[in-house]
């Protein structure tokens, strides 16, 4: 195991790809439901394909990054800053869309607050970002 790649920007990555990847399988919108209200429509994160293909399978390929290196006695060469960089645009590109989709329905209310799924998903994204700062900063320690 190459014991030098476990930092602390891997590990807010894995925990953000975690949340992220949890939130696809919650409710990221719903519509009635309550009293005098027409039957619940809920939507999941998941259930749309583009979200499944710019949310989940990214938010999988960051966690099989992150763990990578342990399975591996050298440094692996795609263990590099710009692969969490490029995993992370697809991330928020997925999500943007996801908004936009949800904005253009006009007949979700702005902003979800019966999607949890969806908070969960900008919250995971956060801390994805901050574990890509982090992963840059430390590859600027070392270089110096």
């Amino acid at each position: 195991m190459h014991y030098t790649s476990a930092t602390r920007g891997h590990w807010l990555i894995a925990i953000g790809a975690i949340v992220v990847v949890g939130s696809t399988m919650l409710q990221w919108w719903q519509i009635g439901g309550g009293p005098g209200q027409l039957p619940a429509n809920t939507g999941m994160g998941i259930s749309d394909g583009r979200v499944f293909l710019m949310i989940f399978l990214p938010g999988v390929a960051s966690l099989l990054l992150v763990t990578l290196p342990f399975a591996s006695e050298k440094p692996v060469a795609i263990d590099h800053p710009l692969s969490y960089l490029g995993l992370f645009a697809i991330l928020v590109a997925g999500y943007l869309w996801n908004l936009v989709n949800q904005a253009q329905r006009q007949l979700i209310p702005w902003p979800p607050q019966l999607g949890i799924g969806f908070w969960f998903a900008a919250v995971g994204l956060i801390l994805f970002a901050r574990g890509v700062f982090e992963v840059f900063e430390e590859r600027h320690r070392r270089l110096y």
